[in-house]
């Protein structure tokens, strides 16, 4: 039995195969839910009513995958619709305990925002304040700082204004307690409710089953900011071609770039997508025969508008302090980090890379995905935002954020904008040069992953008594080069970030390694720099700023202490803990 009925025999399939397709992809929504009942078994020690909750959900979601397949076809919708209703209840339920009984934020991006909302209700402009770990919620600030290279790290708020404007209503009505995490919580459940709204009936599962993925809802529960800008780059991508096709009165004309403004005034990843929709807009004016230039010029002025409107107060106020401020992610030396290319680094399977041709490779990314965009646009259109995230794979920060942020919205541009009936002209030139600047851009990237710096040897390392902290550390260091180098080192354990930079002992204002240089030094950890547990994977870096560049050692196995459970039980019975071994440990 298929779908309620039975197939004639030896008749098409056709009909019953859509069919299938249907009630398996509906199943999947349904196990989705099941799934995160089970995944919060676990967390009953949280909040005691978890040891309902989760069986709950768990069987809610084990009867929803058999009445899929039992309903009659004349309630199918409505089961549809009780299928998102209950994503949605299941994502507030298995989320919201745990985000009460937090005390702490877990990025600083979500601190940063509650603190500038608090600067600004007592009159203090967020730009030109210095956030320091001591008024920030979080548990030890180290291990949630953005590092510099030049040894510091991201002590300012560097995000439009929109980032903490939006939320400023949610703190006067008096929600306190992380209040970054329950408006970005509540951002993604609307960019969901949109996404099932604006998705032909025939897909509108993607909504229920993207708003149950863990990369996306976790990581809004938890500190995840780019959630506040997703639900206007969903409003941005929607029938963005309607901007050229439909008449100046029709509200849908300009729905789409004062979305995208008010996506763009709130950070900065929405930004990479501007240069795509105004190619998108001056490609569909050219084929419509409408004037190309004014028309793109129109676009910018609707995006322009509500970015002005957010910003403008800030930027009079403090023009230098606004503009060091939201443009400090795409200038200021961020170490390296994500999970795009460059972790071949970070994890110690290459040993250098160099920040400047890695930049350029990827700026030049961007030009050839472009350039592919513009020729082959038939096919582009509805793709690009899909292609996107390859060229952010690239950058020297490349957090996973930036890798899936863009998929809601590439599935409501793909399914929503018309197909290009009459395609343009094909012209070699272009197709040549996509081909060039690709070239360009492999050749950079791969530069920037050849010829060291500087070498780095781990020669010995003190620990705590019972081994769960690092309390110093030997390094030799090489200037391989014909300029003096000056280091910043940094230690990091299995996939924990790293929690600040060490102090080279007898030198408080940091080493400068001349030309050609070989020395040994001892540095001294950071308060919170834990060993890793038996068996657990670990490596320095030493990075700079001027060069740019990061080397690493090979990521290598801790081969002495307890395993990690036994780590923690001594740090709790031992008071002895904090104090240093004489012993050293070969690295």
């Amino acid at each position: 039995m298929t779908g309620g009925r039975w197939p004639r025999k030896g008749g098409k399939l056709n009909d019953t195969s859509t069919l299938d397709a249907r009630h398996a992809l509906w199943t999947l929504v349904w196990f989705a839910v099941m799934s995160v009942g089970i995944n919060t078994w676990s967390s009953w020690s949280q909040w005691s009513g978890y040891a309902i909750v989760a069986p709950l959900v768990t069987l809610i979601g084990a009867v929803g995958v058999v009445a899929v397949w039992v309903v009659p076809p004349s309630k199918r919708t409505q089961l549809e619709h009780l299928a998102f209703v209950v994503a949605l209840g299941t994502v507030i339920v298995a989320y919201a305990p745990a985000m009460l009984a937090e005390r702490f934020f877990n990025t600083d991006a979500a601190a940063f925002n509650q603190r500038a909302v608090w600067l600004l209700a007592h009159g203090r402009n967020p730009y030109q304040a210095v956030f320091h770990g001591a008024n920030l919620a979080l548990s030890y600030a180290p291990n949630f700082w953005t590092y510099l290279l030049n040894g510091g790290h991201v002590d300012q708020f560097s995000y439009p204004a929109g980032a903490f404007i939006l939320q400023w209503p949610l703190q006067v009505l008096g929600v306190t307690h992380l209040a970054t995490n329950w408006l970005d919580l509540a951002a993604w459940l609307a960019a969901s409710i949109l996404l099932y709204r604006l998705a032909p009936p025939s897909v509108n599962w993607l909504a229920p089953l993207l708003l149950l993925t863990s990369v996306f809802t976790f990581s809004f529960a938890h500190g995840g900011t780019d959630a506040l800008f997703v639900p206007f780059l969903l409003v941005a991508a929607y029938r963005w071609d309607d901007f050229v096709r439909v008449p100046a009165g029709t509200w849908s004309r300009w729905l789409s770039p004062v979305a995208l403004g008010l996506a763009c005034s709130i950070k900065q990843t929405p930004w990479f997508a501007v240069p795509f929709f105004l190619l998108g807009i001056a490609q569909e004016a050219r084929l419509a025969s409408y004037p190309v230039a004014r028309s793109v010029a129109r676009y910018v002025a609707w995006v322009a508008l509500p970015f002005v409107v957010v910003n403008l107060p800030f930027a009079l106020l403090s023009p230098g302090a606004w503009w060091r401020g939201m443009t400090l992610p795409l200038r200021e030396p961020l170490i390296p980090d994500g999970q795009g290319l460059v972790t071949l680094v970070t994890h110690g399977v290459a040993s250098t890379l160099h920040l400047a041709p890695l930049q350029i490779g990827a700026a030049l990314a961007v030009v050839t995905l472009l350039v592919v965009t513009w020729r082959w646009y038939p096919v582009m259109k509805h793709a690009w935002l899909f292609a996107l995230p390859l060229v952010l794979y690239l950058p020297s920060r490349s957090l996973s954020s930036y890798l899936v942020d863009f998929i809601p919205a590439a599935f409501v541009a793909s399914l929503t904008t018309r197909a290009v009936a009459v395609p343009p002209p094909a012209r070699r030139t272009s197709a040549w040069l996509a081909l060039g600047t690709f070239g360009l851009s492999l050749a950079f990237i791969v530069s920037a992953f050849v010829g060291a710096p500087l070498s780095v040897r781990v020669d010995h390392v003190n620990v705590t008594r019972v081994g769960l902290r690092f309390t110093r550390i030997e390094l030799t260091l090489v200037n391989h080069t014909s300029g003096a180098v000056r280091p910043h080192v940094l230690v990091v354990v299995g996939s924990s970030h790293p929690v600040g930079f060490w102090t080279f002992v007898g030198h408080p204002g940091g080493v400068l390694l001349a030309p050609h240089a070989h020395e040994r030094f001892w540095l001294r950890a950071p308060a919170e720099a834990y060993a890793p547990a038996r068996h657990e994977n670990w490596l320095v870096e030493v990075t700079s700023a001027s060069p740019a560049f990061i080397v690493t050692t090979p990521a290598r196995q801790w081969r002495r202490g307890p395993d990690r459970s036994l780590s923690d039980a001594h740090a709790l019975a031992s008071p002895s803990s904090a104090l240093e071994s004489g012993a050293r440990v070969r690295g």
